[in-house]
């Protein structure tokens, strides 16, 4: 074959590969970061299906999983940027076919998902008093729903949906759940507000505590 042909013809997929790569990642990069609780996360609304995550993340950032619901349960869904854990959320299905979204979980010591309010992965109990305006109360640490938001009071986090008349997880717009440092755990302060009892935030310690926001799960319902 004529080197020149040979490289012409190497340059040209060269280029059409470079040119897919470029239409992916402006795809995936296309949508904000934002949480809207009840409405929406990023791109991802009540009606999208597995089929339109994978075109607008791109088939390289999202990947069938089982997601761990907590007690043993587990329920199918879908990763989204699964290697990259400021990015990650799971996805998880009402049905079979993948194409009602139930919720979405995001879980970690970080995130780039937010809400208007600013709240995310690594939100701090004073910072969510603050932002609520009133002391809250929590679900008391070492067990499964350990560290959820179970009362917001008369507070501003009321309209994120995180304490609805009826205040089962699987019901709100927005759950919050808590966890201190783990240097912390099971020293005097964390023994003082751990098991299936509700705290105030205002305990004294949970202020010193000051735990974080490890997980956030939403609902469109």
């Amino acid at each position: 074959m004529n080197s020149r042909k040979y490289y012409t013809i190497n340059l040209t997929i060269v280029a059409a590969a470079l040119f897919w790569l470029s239409i992916t990642w402006a795809a995936q990069d296309t949508h904000d970061w934002l949480i809207i609780p009840g409405e929406r996360v990023g791109p991802i609304t009540r009606t999208t299906s597995d089929t339109m995550l994978t075109e607008i993340f791109g088939a390289q950032n999202t990947e069938p999983a089982e997601v761990n619901l907590g007690e043993g349960f587990k329920a199918p869904g879908t990763v989204i940027y699964p290697s990259d854990a400021a990015k990650k959320l799971e996805v998880i299905w009402t049905d079979a076919s993948r194409t009602i979204p139930k919720e979405i979980r995001l879980t970690g010591n970080s995130s780039d998902w937010r809400t208007e309010e600013g709240i995310t992965l690594g939100t701090t109990l004073k910072e969510l008093e603050r932002l609520n305006g009133f002391p809250f109360r929590l679900a008391g640490f070492a067990f499964d729903y350990g560290g959820t938001i179970t009362d917001c009071g008369l507070g501003r986090l009321i309209m994120l949906g995180c304490n609805e008349a009826n205040s089962r997880i699987h019901e709100r717009k927005l759950a919050l759940r808590l966890t201190p440092n783990i240097e912390l755990r099971g020293n005097n302060e964390y023994r003082q507000v751990v098991g299936d009892r509700v705290f105030s935030s205002g305990h004294p310690a949970m202020q010193k505590l000051n735990p974080m926001v490890y997980q956030l799960i939403l609902h469109f319902n």
